[in-house]
């Protein structure tokens, strides 16, 4: 087999984040193939809820924070650039987010996460639990505090994904669906593109954007990449007597209206590989928490459930940026719940480095070796 000649950069992964690396290089001008061994958007980012929320983990680090801040303001702006380009509807919307307790430990937690948001001078409103009921009817009897989230919205990831993935095939992106990645090419030290089935690319850069998946082609290498899958199951109700105009969130799960007229309940978080069965014990934690959130959701019908594997790491922070002890080789993954809140930014740094040779300051925490990882 012939080594092929391919673009300078390689993006492994077409999900929300390789997707939109990829744009993001194609802009700048870069020559950019992206490869998906399934369908563009086709895994997590197509089993995502697409909430666009304010940030709510006062433990992340202050760099982590600015990347879903960045990527928040400048959701509004990219959708309408996509989809004049491309002509696909990412089903964009603002509705807000209530964020709920129904008991007097949720309520402290609330307390203290809103105490956070408000010094970092985010836009919430304290709303009385009269008002919020009154506001939003769907809410349980049981509320015990309520805020309101103006600025957070939701999406289709997996349209964002092909979106992007479409946007950068217009800027001269060679796009690859079903199109499995066997393996890397290395010449030493140096990883100098990929092989697939039946040819190989070659690259300046190969960038790894699969997902949890990522390990394993890290795993082939040497390179140690620990991105592991969490699964996450969903349920989805319909023709229910009511059903929410807002995302209710707390508890540890979400509740989002969706375009179709149904509304989903998120997520459960589970440590079990590449496991994508839905589980009773999985559905039974989710009509639990649809009791909890949005109680009214019971008195309809099961319109689905699904499940996706979110792309957690062993450091609890995603992998972005140069492999330690491998040339040419980049790797953006692991951003576990938040790759949609976090991936504009993301692309865009990434974008940035590659083409000026010059790594943000803001993603330089999230290098594998600034994460102690190394060849």
């Amino acid at each position: 087999m012939n080594a092929g000649t391919g673009g300078d950069v390689i993006v492994v992964g077409g999900g929300v984040i390789g997707s939109g690396i990829a744009f993001e290089l194609a802009k700048r001008g870069a020559k950019v193939t992206l490869i998906e061994r399934g369908r563009i958007g086709g895994e997590a980012s197509g089993a995502s809820a697409g909430i666009i929320s304010l940030p709510t983990r006062p433990w992340f680090s202050p760099e982590r924070i600015e990347l879903g801040q960045i990527s928040l303001e400048r959701y509004p702006a990219l959708v309408a650039e996509l989809e004049e380009r491309t002509g696909i509807g990412i089903d964009y919307w603002r509705p807000g987010e209530w964020s709920i307790a129904v008991d007097e430990a949720h309520a402290e937690a609330e307390d203290a996460v809103a105490a956070w948001q408000l010094g970092m001078g985010l836009h919430i409103e304290e709303v009385p639990v009269d008002e919020a009921r009154r506001r939003e009817p769907s809410l349980p009897e049981s509320l015990v505090t309520a805020r309101f989230h103006p600025d957070v919205g939701s999406l289709s990831v997996r349209r964002l994904s092909q979106a992007l993935a479409a946007a950068a095939k217009q800027l001269g992106a060679t796009v690859l669906e079903e199109t499995p990645v066997g393996a890397l090419r290395r010449e030493g030290e140096r990883v100098t593109g990929v092989r697939l089935l039946d040819r190989e690319i070659g690259a300046d850069t190969t960038v790894l954007a699969a997902g949890a998946w990522t390990r394993l082609l890290g795993d082939a290498l040497g390179a140690p990449l620990p991105t592991k899958p969490i699964k996450g199951q969903l349920i989805a109700f319909a023709n229910a007597p009511l059903r929410p105009a807002c995302i209710i969130a707390g508890h540890g799960g979400y509740v989002r209206p969706r375009p179709d007229g149904t509304t989903l309940v998120a997520a459960t978080e589970e440590d079990v590989g590449f496991d994508r069965r839905v589980t009773g014990e999985g559905v039974a934690w989710l009509l639990e928490l649809t009791r909890t959130l949005c109680p009214v959701l019971l008195q309809g019908e099961v319109a689905e459930t699904w499940t996706g594997l979110r792309p957690g790491t062993e450091t609890a922070n995603p992998l972005i940026g140069p492999v330690p002890g491998y040339a040419g080789l980049w790797v953006s993954a692991g951003h576990f719940r938040t790759g949609a809140k976090e991936a504009p930014a993301t692309a865009a740094l990434v974008a940035e480095a590659l083409t000026t040779g010059e790594i943000p300051a803001l993603l330089r925490p999230f290098a594998p070796a600034a994460q102690g990882i190394s060849a």
